[in-house]
């Protein structure tokens, strides 16, 4: 059996490109993981909807893995509260809902950690671009 080289175009349908979205999605992530496990490194996978949903995931996490791609330095998840909703609302996709329940000092630093992430994700679609 030959393989045959397919255009790459959108799917004009929103349910097929929805469906074949979702199928991809889990491929994609299924195959990371493995390759993550099998050669014991490390990995991460973003994806965003049509509806603006994001999906994630990271091997052995999303947080330390991100942290180490940007050249932060590691940082302990346990100590600042904001820090850790941030990390849950990465992983989840749900920034509204991680927000909840945060005192004013808390939206405080989950605020400037948005910014910050926002900064650099620019920065990196600036320079891949």
């Amino acid at each position: 059996m030959v393989r045959r080289n397919i255009e790459i175009k959108l799917i004009a349908n929103k349910s097929y490109r929805h469906t074949t979205f979702t199928k991809r999605r889990k491929g994609l992530m299924n195959k990371t993981e493995e390759l993550c496990r099998a050669s014991d490194s490390e990995g991460i996978v973003i994806s965003f909807s049509d509806a603006g949903n994001c999906y994630c995931l990271g091997h052995p996490d999303i947080g330390s893995v991100l942290h180490r791609y940007l050249g932060e330095e590691e940082r302990v998840r346990g100590g600042e509260e904001a820090e850790k909703i941030m990390g849950d609302a990465l992983e989840s996709g749900e920034w509204a809902e991680a927000a909840k329940g945060l005192g004013l000092d808390g939206l405080d630093r989950f605020y400037a950690e948005l910014e910050n992430v926002s900064r650099k994700l620019e920065a990196l679609a600036a320079a891949l671009s």
